[in-house]
């Protein structure tokens, strides 16, 4: 899991969002600033 850092003045919006393509998490606790967490793309193993 990676951990970044997001402002974005266009996003006037507080809460959650999950990408499900991307599996990444989108957290604003204020408005425009927030924290998104990159989950790994686990990949089913198979030979």
């Amino acid at each position: 899991m990676r951990i970044a850092f997001i402002f974005a003045w266009y996003d006037l919006w507080i809460g959650l969002f999950w990408d499900r393509k991307k599996k990444w998490l989108y957290f604003l606790p204020f408005p425009m600033v927030g924290v998104i967490l990159k989950f790994d793309h686990k990949k089913s193993g198979g030979s």
